[in-house]
Parts: structure tokens; sequence; C-alpha cells
């Protein structure tokens, strides 16, 4: 065959070659970028006393647009939401319910309790229920804004009541083994299920509801 019929031959293959690599899926989906991550809520933000907000919406001593030097001690611990370049405790476009004032103060004799920390796998939760108090079983994610409100409104519990007991479990994503076993069917955070007094189930409340949180606390309690 002629030397350059070969020749033709060989580079019009090589082109067709390049075209359908640069085409294919896998090329499209690998040049797809990756959808930003969520950080941590941080304690950060929270302000003790009253909360008066800035111009951001956001407590002027703590927030990061009047004062950049804060910025550095935010991204260190995890506090900061990639996608608008702001702390996560202080994104009202991912959180739009964020609450700036510091957790009330828990009694020295509150049974609180944190049993998982790191989305570490908890087989039994009944092994844990407190007998002859009513069990709250708190599943968060630091990312989670509601779950802070459901933090703050069981901080209240414990000052007022001692036959509850709280037990936190941070499922940090989905993923971890703590979310496969616990939430794989949740809609929405946080998860809160609450045992009664005599170790019997009496609900879980997915996602943010304090009046079906109390009502479950009541019905514990008077079993």
């Amino acid at each position: 065959m002629n030397p350059s019929i070969l020749m033709k031959s060989a580079v019009l293959a090589i082109c067709a070659a390049l075209l359908a690599c640069s085409s294919s899926p896998q090329a499209t989906a690998t040049a797809a970028p990756a959808p930003a991550a969520h950080g941590k809520i941080s304690k950060l933000s929270q302000v003790e006393g009253d909360v008066a907000l800035c111009d951001h919406k956001v407590p002027e001593q703590v927030c990061v647009k009047h004062h950049p030097e804060l910025v550095a001690n935010f991204k260190k611990v995890g506090d900061w939401c990639p996608e608008h370049d702001v702390p996560e405790s202080q994104c009202h476009l991912c959180h739009a319910d964020l609450d700036f004032s510091a957790l009330p103060t828990l009694p020295a004799d509150a049974d609180f309790a944190l049993l998982s920390k790191a989305g570490e796998d908890v087989p039994d939760l009944a092994a844990h229920v407190v007998p002859g108090k009513v069990t709250v079983f708190d599943f968060y994610a630091d990312w989670c804004a509601p779950c802070r409100k459901i933090d703050r409104h069981l901080h209240g519990v414990l000052q007022e009541r001692k036959d509850v007991a709280v037990r936190k479990l941070n499922m940090v994503t989905w993923e971890t083994p703590l979310a496969k076993r616990y939430l794989a069917n949740a809609t929405s955070m946080p998860v809160v299920t609450v045992y009664g007094r005599r170790g019997k189930l009496v609900a879980t409340i997915v996602g943010f509801d304090l009046a079906a949180l109390d009502k479950a606390i009541a019905t514990g309690a008077a079993q």
C-alpha cells in the first residue's frame, strides 16, 4: 500500500480517538465541579447577654465582615462556608434560622452525656436508657442550625426537671456508622428519640418540632 495513504489513515484514526475521548460522558463528569461541603457551626459566633446585630445580621463583635482578623479563628475550627466565604455559623444563605445567643448553663447535677462524638456506632439505644427517667436521645450535626435550637430547649428542660436525661449523638454526616444505623430513613435533621421512665419507646421526632418533643417528654414521664 502507498506509504502516504497509510500515514493519512493513521492520522485520521488518532483524531477520531481524541474526539471520542473529549466528548465521552466520563470526561464530562470529571470536569463537573464537586458540590461544596458545609462547615461546622461552632460557638465562636455566640455572644453572652443581649444580642445586637450589625448590618450583616450578625453580632457586630464577632462579624468577620467588620473584623476580618477573626477569619483565621473560624477557619481553624472548621467553621467556614466555602460556598459563600463566611463562617458557617454566620451564613444566613445556608441557615435562615441562626441563633447567636449562648446556651443556658447546665446545672451541675444535670443528667447529660455525649454518646457519639464523631459518628461512631451505638448499637443499642435501649442499653443507654436511664431507669426511672425520661431519656432523650438527640441526634444532631454541627452544621445543623435547627439542632442548636433543640439543644437550647433541652438545656432549659434540664434546668427545670430532674426526671429527664439527655444523651447527644453527633451524626457528623449521613455516611457515618451512626447515621446509617439510625437515620437512613430520616428526611431532615434534627432527629430526637424519646424513651419513657419504664424504658419503653415513646416517639421519634424527625425535624424541628418543639411541641412534639415536649409532648413526648410528658408522655414518657407519665408512664
